[in-house]
Order: C-alpha cells, then sequence, then structure tokens
C-alpha cells in the first residue's frame, strides 16, 4: 500500500485489473500491474450467473487465496511477456452482496478476506457506507470504496447506466468520495461516470487515489475487468478497450485440438516418448500377447496416417509466391482457380550456387517417415542435450565427434526459439550425425539505442525444445568469452558490398556483427554444414559470400532453409511475441503483398516495389523499404528489369497505440527456365 501511495504523490498512473485465479494473478504480476482486484464479477465472468448478486463469500475467499497464490508465485520472466523487476501488486478481495449489511457481518467478512491473503477489503457505496468504512480502518482493515454505477444494487439505480450526468448527481458523488475519505478510505474506485465528473472527485479527494473504470483520464489509476480486455466474452462494455481477442484464439484451438485428435494428427512424434531398447524387449517377453496387439495397433494408426495425407482427391498446385512452393489443394478448388488461403512451408530447399538460387528438392514424407522410424524398436531415447559454455568445451566435444568420424551441422541461434529454429534443427539432422545450437545473444548485432538487456532469454525452455527436437549439443558462451577485449573487438568482418543497401542502410552495424560472430563460430565449432533460414535474406548472402571469400565454402557446406510460416502466411520471428492481437491480424498483409506482386507474369522490378508498398500502406504499415535485388550481391535492379531472379525482401513497422514492431520478410524469384 506504502508502495502504492508513493506512485500517486509521484503523478504516476495506478493499474488495477481484476483477477480471479492463479494464472491471471500471475500474469497480471508480471505484467507490472499496481493492484490486483478479486472482484465480484467472477459471477458473470467464471460462474455463469446473470450477475453479481449470487456470489458468495465462499466463492470470493476461495479465489482470493488462489489469486494470492499466483501473486506470491515467481514473476514470469521477460522471454513470457513479464516486466523485470516488477514489483509484487497489492492484492484487493471484493465483499460481495450481502456481505456487510451489519457492523459485525462486515467486520467478520473482512478478516477473512484478509487472513485468505488480500491486503485492502473492498465495498461498495456511498456516504451510507461511510460507518463501516470507519469502523473497519479502525479495526485495521484497509478499506477501497466504490461509488458512481454500483453493480450490487444497480437495480436502484436504473441497471447498468451512467451515472452522475445531472449536475445535482455528480454534486452527491463528490460528497460521497469526501465523506468516505475522512473516514478512512485508502483508495476509491468510481465507475461509469462522465470525464468531467471523474476528474472533480480526484480534486475532492486530492490525498486518496480515484481509480476509474469507464470514468476518464482525470483519475488517479484505471481498472478494468481482466476477461473484458482479453475479449473472452465477445463484445465488451463501451469504455473497454480489447487488447487481446482470446474467444476467438482459443475457440480456435479447441477446434484445432479436437480436428488433430481425431485425424491422428495428434499426438505426434514430438508429443511422446519410446521405452528403452532393452525395456520394451523385457516387456514384449512379460507379456508377449499384449505386446503383439498393442504393437499392431500402433502399426494400424501409423498406417490410417499414412492414407489420411495421401488423399486421391488433392492435386499439386504452385503458391503465388513464384519459387518453387507447393501446397495440398482441394480438387474443388483447383476448378474454379481460387488460392487456398492456409499456406504451408515450401517443399523445397534453396541452394545459391553461380549467382543463381536454384531449388532442391527436401526428402518425401516417405523418406522421412522411414528415417524416423526405422528401426523404433531398437533405438533408446536421444541422450540429453550437451552444454557447452566456454571455447575449451567446445574445442574438446568437436575434436571427439571428429575422432569418431561423426559429422555436425551448426544452427548459430540467438535463443528465444520458435518453430522456425526447431524446422532448422530438423533440416540439420537429416543433413549430419549431430546438430550443435549456439545460442548467443551477440552484442555487436545492437545499435546503441538498441536495448541490448530487453532482449529475451530464455534458456531453460529453449534447452527443452532442442533436447526434444533431437539435438546434440548447446553451445551458450558468455560474451566475454566470444569477445576477450570486448564487442566488438579489434578485428572485424566488414562486408562492404552490402553497405547502404536495403537492411544494411536501416541497420549498419548489424552486418559486420552477424559476419564477426559467425566466423568466430565457424572457426571454433568447425562445423561440415550451416543452416540458415531464409526469412533472413541478406544475411543469407552475407554469410554465403563471407564462406566464399575467404575460401571456406571447400570445408564449411551453407544449407538456406525455406522461411518457416504460420498457417496464414506470416513469416515465424521471434519478434512476433511483441504483436498486439490487431497488429498479429494485420501482419499476414505483407506475405500476400509480396505473393501477388511477384506472382504477376512479366512483372519489373519497379512494378514490384510500387505495388508492394502500395498494398502494405493501405494496410496500414509504414514501410522501410521494398527491395528487389540480385541474389549475389543485393544491388537493386533498375525499375525496367524483370523481377526474376531476384530476392524482392521488405521491412515495414506496424503500429497500434503506443505499441509498434518491426518486421522483415521476402520472397526469392528464381532465374526464368
Amino acid at each position: 500500500l506504502a508502495g502504492i501511495l508513493r506512485r500517486f504523490r509521484r503523478r504516476e498512473k495506478l493499474v488495477m485489473v481484476t483477477a480471479y485465479d492463479f494464472p491471471s494473478s500471475r500474469l497480471a504480476r508480471g505484467a507490472g500491474v499496481d493492484i490486483v482486484l478479486v472482484g465480484d464479477s467472477i459471477g458473470n465472468c467464471r460462474l455463469g450467473l446473470p450477475d453479481t448478486v449470487g456470489v458468495t463469500m465462499d466463492d470470493m475467499l476461495s479465489a482470493t487465496k488462489a489469486a494470492r497464490r499466483g501473486i506470491d508465485a515467481p514473476a514470469l520472466g521477460v522471454g513470457m511477456g513479464g516486466v523485470e523487476g516488477a514489483p509484487k501488486p497489492v492484492l484487493v478481495g471484493d465483499m460481495p452482496f450481502g456481505s456487510y449489511l451489519l457492523e459485525a457481518d462486515a467486520l467478520r467478512n473482512a478478516a477473512a478476506f484478509r487472513m485468505a491473503g488480500a491486503d485492502i477489503v473492498k465495498m461498495e457505496g456511498g456516504r451510507s457506507v461511510a460507518p463501516l468504512v470507519r469502523s473497519l480502518t479502525a479495526a485495521g482493515i484497509p478499506i477501497m470504496a466504490h461509488i458512481g454505477l454500483l453493480p450490487q444494487s444497480a437495480a436502484l439505480q436504473g441497471g447498468l447506466r451512467m451515472q452522475g450526468t445531472t449536475a445535482k448527481a455528480a454534486a452527491e458523488l463528490v460528497r460521497d468520495a469526501k465523506e468516505l475519505a475522512e473516514a478512512g478510505a485508502v483508495s476509491i474506485v468510481v465507475e461509469c461516470v462522465p470525464l468531467e465528473v471523474g476528474a472533480a472527485v480526484q480534486a475532492a479527494v486530492p490525498d486518496v487515489p480515484i481509480i476509474g473504470i469507464g470514468a476518464g483520464g482525470g483519475v488517479a489509476g484505471q481498472v478494468l475487468v481482466c476477461d473484458d480486455l482479453l475479449g473472452l466474452h465477445g463484445s465488451p462494455p463501451s469504455f473497454v478497450k480489447m487488447y487481446a481477442d482470446l474467444a476467438r484464439t482459443s475457440s480456435k484451438a479447441y477446434r484445432e485440438y479436437t480436428e488433430e485428435v481425431r485425424s491422428g494428427a495428434f499426438p505426434a512424434q514430438a508429443h511422446y516418448r519410446n521405452m528403452k531398447a532393452e525395456e520394451l524387449e523385457n516387456f514384449r517377453d512379460l507379456m508377449p500377447d499384449v505386446w503383439k496387439n498393442a504393437m499392431a495397433s500402433l502399426v494400424m494408426e501409423e498406417m490410417e496416417q499414412s492414407c489420411s495425407e495421401c488423399k486421391p482427391t488433392s492435386v499439386v498446385a504452385p503458391l503465388p509466391s513464384g519459387i518453387g512452393s507447393f501446397s495440398t489443394v482441394p480438387q474443388a478448388q483447383r476448378s474454379n482457380g481460387s488460392v487456398p488461403k492456409q499456406v504451408t512451408n515450401s517443399s523445397h530447399f534453396l541452394e545459391f550456387a553461380a549467382g543463381r538460387f536454384s531449388t532442391m528438392p527436401k526428402a518425401t514424407l516417405a523418406q522421412a517417415r522411414a528415417i524416423s522410424h526405422s528401426p523404433a524398436s531398437g533405438k533408446a531415447e536421444a541422450p540429453p542435450v550437451q552444454m557447452l559454455h566456454t571455447l575449451a568445451d567446445v574445442l574438446g566435444w568437436r575434436h571427439g565427434m571428429r575422432k569418431e568420424g561423426r559429422t555436425v551441422a551448426l544452427v548459430p541461434t540467438m535463443g528465444n526459439l520458435h518453430e522456425g529454429h526447431l524446422e532448422l534443427i530438423d533440416e540439420a539432422k537429416k543433413r549430419a550425425d549431430d546438430v550443435l545450437v549456439s545460442i548467443f545473444v551477440n552484442p555487436a548485432q545492437f545499435a546503441a539505442h538498441e536495448d541490448l538487456d530487453k532482449y529475451p532469454r530464455t534458456m531453460e525452455r529453449d534447452i527443452q525444445l532442442l533436447q526434444e527436437r533431437g539435438a546434440r549439443a548447446v553451445f551458450a558462451p558468455k560474451p566475454d568469452e566470444m569477445y576477450p577485449t570486448g564487442s566488438p573487438g579489434g578485428t572485424v568482418v566488414v562486408p562492404r558490398f552490402v553497405q547502404g543497401r536495403s537492411e544494411d542502410a536501416c541497420r549498419p552495424h548489424f552486418f559486420t556483427g552477424v559476419a564477426t560472430v559467425c566466423l568466430k563460430l565457424f572457426n571454433l565449432c568447425q562445423p561440415d554444414i550451416v543452416i540458415f533460414g531464409q526469412k533472413d535474406a541478406m544475411q543469407c548472402v552475407v554469410i554465403t559470400r563471407m564462406l566464399e571469400d575467404l575460401m571456406l565454402d571447400e570445408t564449411i557446406k551453407m544449407v538456406v532453409a525455406p522461411t518457416s510460416r504460420e498457417t496464414d502466411g506470416l513469416a515465424r520471428s521471434s519478434r512476433n511475441m511483441y504483436l498486439t492481437a490487431g497488429m498479429r491480424s494485420r501482419a499476414p498483409a505483407i506475405y500476400a503483398a509480396l505473393s501477388s506482386t511477384t506472382a504477376a507474369p512479366r512483372a519489373t522490378a519497379g512494378e514490384v516495389r510500387r505495388a508492394v508498398t502500395a498494398q502494405l500502406e493501405e494496410a496500414g504499415f509504414e514501410v522501410n523499404y521494398v527491395s528487389v535485388a540480385d541474389v549475389s550481391e543485393m544491388a537493386e535492379k533498375a525499375d525496367e528489369e524483370p523481377v526474376a531472379n531476384s530476392v524482392v525482401s521488405v521491412a515495414c513497422l506496424v503500429r497500434e497505440g503506443d505499441v509498434q514492431c518491426r518486421l522483415i520478410d521476402n520472397i526469392v524469384v528464381p532465374a526464368a527456365a
């Protein structure tokens, strides 16, 4: 409470939100919320009641205890969206209808809230409850009052409607606030009143923080019902801003889960574990009949799943990207020429040679399945991921792999892994005996205005994902291991050929940092293969050129895997976690613009630049650049040149309120046949 009052006196806006259980209060704490209210709105939001009148003390105390545990639990880290160093919020318990009709009831029930973990107790009412506020304050129980619209007695106010709309009614609310403050209320909620009335109430009690809900911005702070701001129940009241649409997102998740369970797509191999070979043999000997039936059932399940993925009613049709990507499209859609909405990842990889990107087929589904399942009965579980932290660690590990004659594929990352990274692991496993993943947040890639310290570090989660995906080792050095004399060091790699071009013009420090750290990693890890994703197109060209110029391309093979995409086409990126729901809904327009413009017959570079820019600006993006460049130097093509054998890349800002996120994407258009 003292911290709340200090922030109030410093004129910092206070943030309050409702929570009804462990996860919602923990999320609120991680976000840096000041006050968590266990509101009697639990009746409408979680208990399925028509209003708050049916909520009991038992309901409220149970929810308060759960919320207390959420506040006291370890805070969510930055990688999970938490605010670093956020203090614990104050917990407020809401006295339900009928729990404070008499002074004795009020004292007993308020004490029960305090014993359940509430720091403050809230009660509805104006001057009529001032005597109760005075008694409870005298008993050592801090009270938050509530005036304006009173949901528990809304029937007497004409329903859930705006209060204080006349001069007389506004004056009554000001008098209520003054008397409640004099009685000892430490804070007052004012609900559903005009902007001017909210400001007048705060001015009347300048030493007491007024928390508004539908009361405008002239008060000390704001409160919203968590379910309203998250969009859990459809359209919220007009004074609410929805910051997410969890009803739609959750419905989609439930639907997809149901469909995947029924189709057999879930659980996939990443979601289960096999018995160790020795124990499987023992199990077969102990229960031969059961074992035989179980194996037959698994084989049948596998055959059914294979058949479901090879339906004869489907044909292969090209996506509009024009880079040899294919997706399965039902025959009915093909007949009318429509393009499928769902975008699958490319079924081809890009190989850069002789100034051209050419396509290289992936292993087929049947080949991949044969590899992953043969002979499954005799293979033990993958060993734990080996952690390497120092130069000596990684050099020693690589020496051991070389003595055993094992090839190594390196996947460089900065951590905070997502499915796109994991698909690189999958490809690396197909191309080498062992996969080494580097996790290093490279300070040389960050400019002075870019906050290196706020980059998400999710090492524990990353290691778990890599273990599940089958990586053999992780090299996670500290900065002083990679830069003993400080970043960026006395000797750096400067890719001069891209200076001033597209992404380098926006981030002139970036590719020197990337090239330098990659060369260090290649020297230390001595990989046979390195795997990069196509989404960072200029990075791929810079590393390819560095390997050629420094004569490393004979010993290190570079593989560029296709951009990993969500089903709506958005390129997977660590930055996507910063997108609000509204920004996320707009983001697929980037890939749509790239796809549609590059698919136009005989398109020229100038036409593509103009068309992509126009589509994105119309969709509300701030375009940093649209580049149509050659694939070897990243030099911009003249407007009249054909778009074939080009990298068409874009960087743009998407904004919503004070939140902004920079997104990049590209499409590679291969050389004409």
